[in-house]
Protein backbone atom coordinates (compact mmCIF):
# COMPACT_ATOMS: atom_id res chain seq x y z
CA UNK A 1 0.00 0.00 0.00
CA UNK A 2 1.46 3.07 -0.69
CA UNK A 3 0.44 6.78 0.56
CA UNK A 4 1.16 10.00 -0.55
CA UNK A 5 0.87 13.69 0.65
CA UNK A 6 0.65 14.89 -3.07
CA UNK A 7 -3.14 14.48 -2.76
CA UNK A 8 -3.71 16.42 0.69
CA UNK A 9 -1.86 19.26 -0.67
CA UNK A 10 -4.10 19.40 -3.96
CA UNK A 11 -7.24 18.86 -2.30
CA UNK A 12 -5.82 21.69 -0.12
CA UNK A 13 -5.35 24.15 -3.10
CA UNK A 14 -9.13 22.74 -4.14
CA UNK A 15 -10.68 24.05 -0.80
CA UNK A 16 -8.69 27.16 -0.81
CA UNK A 17 -9.99 28.64 -4.12
CA UNK A 18 -13.37 27.38 -3.27
CA UNK A 19 -13.21 29.70 0.15
CA UNK A 20 -12.15 32.41 -2.31
CA UNK A 21 -14.84 31.59 -4.91
CA UNK A 22 -17.31 32.02 -1.93
CA UNK A 23 -16.14 35.30 -0.63
CA UNK A 24 -15.77 36.56 -4.58
CA UNK A 25 -19.95 35.83 -4.53
CA UNK A 26 -20.71 37.03 -1.03
CA UNK A 27 -18.54 40.56 -2.26
CA UNK A 28 -20.84 40.69 -5.09
CA UNK A 29 -24.00 40.05 -3.65
CA UNK A 30 -22.66 42.79 -1.00
CA UNK A 31 -21.85 45.37 -3.57
CA UNK A 32 -25.54 45.11 -5.02
CA UNK A 33 -26.90 45.42 -2.09
CA UNK A 34 -25.04 47.92 -0.78
CA UNK A 35 -25.19 50.15 -4.53
CA UNK A 36 -29.56 49.20 -4.21
CA UNK A 37 -30.10 51.02 -1.21
CA UNK A 38 -27.09 53.72 -2.20
CA UNK A 39 -29.69 55.60 -4.35
CA UNK A 40 -28.68 54.63 -7.40
CA UNK A 41 -25.36 55.97 -6.78
CA UNK A 42 -22.56 53.78 -7.92
CA UNK A 43 -18.74 53.03 -7.46
CA UNK A 44 -16.73 50.83 -9.34
CA UNK A 45 -14.40 49.71 -6.48
CA UNK A 46 -17.75 48.71 -4.58
CA UNK A 47 -18.51 46.81 -8.03
CA UNK A 48 -15.19 45.69 -8.87
CA UNK A 49 -14.38 44.50 -5.20
CA UNK A 50 -14.89 40.98 -5.89
CA UNK A 51 -12.55 40.78 -8.78
CA UNK A 52 -9.81 40.35 -5.44
CA UNK A 53 -10.32 37.44 -4.17
CA UNK A 54 -11.59 35.80 -7.84
CA UNK A 55 -8.52 36.65 -9.88
CA UNK A 56 -5.85 37.44 -7.04
CA UNK A 57 -7.34 34.07 -4.87
CA UNK A 58 -9.09 31.35 -6.88
CA UNK A 59 -7.46 31.64 -10.25
CA UNK A 60 -3.56 31.11 -8.62
CA UNK A 61 -4.56 28.36 -6.86
CA UNK A 62 -7.03 26.62 -9.17
CA UNK A 63 -3.38 26.95 -11.77
CA UNK A 64 -1.49 25.75 -8.27
CA UNK A 65 -4.29 22.94 -7.97
CA UNK A 66 -4.32 22.25 -12.16
CA UNK A 67 -0.01 22.14 -12.24
CA UNK A 68 0.46 19.91 -9.11
CA UNK A 69 2.73 22.66 -7.34
CA UNK A 70 4.74 21.83 -3.97
CA UNK A 71 2.98 23.89 -0.95
CA UNK A 72 5.01 27.08 0.07
CA UNK A 73 5.86 27.80 3.54
CA UNK A 74 2.87 28.84 5.78
CA UNK A 75 4.27 32.24 5.71
CA UNK A 76 4.14 33.43 2.57
CA UNK A 77 0.44 31.60 2.21
CA UNK A 78 -0.64 33.76 5.25
CA UNK A 79 1.23 36.86 3.80
CA UNK A 80 -0.84 36.62 0.70
CA UNK A 81 -4.42 35.68 1.99
CA UNK A 82 -3.90 38.66 4.48
CA UNK A 83 -2.74 40.32 1.41
CA UNK A 84 -5.79 39.38 -0.82
CA UNK A 85 -8.07 40.26 1.68
CA UNK A 86 -6.68 43.68 2.84
CA UNK A 87 -7.20 44.56 -1.22
CA UNK A 88 -10.41 43.24 -0.84
CA UNK A 89 -11.51 45.46 1.94
CA UNK A 90 -10.07 48.43 0.84
CA UNK A 91 -12.16 48.50 -2.26
CA UNK A 92 -15.39 48.05 -0.31
CA UNK A 93 -14.14 50.46 1.95
CA UNK A 94 -13.36 53.00 -0.53
CA UNK A 95 -16.47 51.56 -2.60
CA UNK A 96 -18.51 52.44 0.48
CA UNK A 97 -17.40 56.36 1.12
CA UNK A 98 -17.61 56.90 -2.55
CA UNK A 99 -21.67 56.09 -2.14
CA UNK A 100 -21.49 57.63 0.80
CA UNK A 101 -19.65 60.66 -1.48
CA UNK A 102 -17.29 61.74 0.80
CA UNK A 103 -13.33 60.43 0.12
CA UNK A 104 -10.65 59.98 2.60
CA UNK A 105 -6.96 59.62 1.88
CA UNK A 106 -6.41 56.83 4.75
CA UNK A 107 -8.03 54.90 1.79
CA UNK A 108 -4.75 54.28 0.01
CA UNK A 109 -2.93 52.79 2.70
CA UNK A 110 -5.15 49.67 1.79
CA UNK A 111 -3.99 49.77 -1.49
CA UNK A 112 -0.45 49.91 -0.89
CA UNK A 113 -0.63 47.39 2.40
CA UNK A 114 -2.23 44.55 0.26
CA UNK A 115 -0.04 45.66 -2.66
CA UNK A 116 3.36 44.70 -0.50
CA UNK A 117 1.67 41.77 0.90
CA UNK A 118 0.97 39.72 -1.90
CA UNK A 119 4.18 40.79 -3.59
CA UNK A 120 6.98 40.00 -0.70
CA UNK A 121 4.42 36.93 -0.58
CA UNK A 122 4.52 36.16 -4.60
CA UNK A 123 7.89 36.65 -4.36
CA UNK A 124 8.97 34.21 -1.35
CA UNK A 125 6.97 31.58 -2.64
CA UNK A 126 8.72 31.84 -5.89
CA UNK A 127 12.22 31.58 -4.53
CA UNK A 128 11.53 31.04 -1.09
CA UNK A 129 11.37 26.92 -1.46
CA UNK A 130 14.59 26.59 -3.87
CA UNK A 131 16.43 24.19 -2.81
CA UNK A 132 14.50 22.92 0.31
CA UNK A 133 10.91 21.57 -2.22
CA UNK A 134 9.85 18.73 -0.89
CA UNK A 135 8.77 16.37 -3.20
CA UNK A 136 6.08 13.96 -2.05
CA UNK A 137 7.25 10.58 -2.68
CA UNK A 138 5.29 7.24 -2.02
CA UNK A 139 6.44 5.21 0.99
CA UNK A 140 5.44 1.53 1.29
CA UNK A 141 3.56 0.74 4.57
CA UNK A 142 3.86 -3.17 5.62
Amino acid sequence: MFTSDTEKTRSSYANTALHYVLIACFCALFGAVYERFGHEVYSYCMLYAFAFPLAGGALPFLLLHRYRRPRPKQAFLSMYHAGIMTLTVGSLLTGALEIYGTTNPLTVVYWIAGGVLVSIASIGALFGNKGTAQVATPRQVR
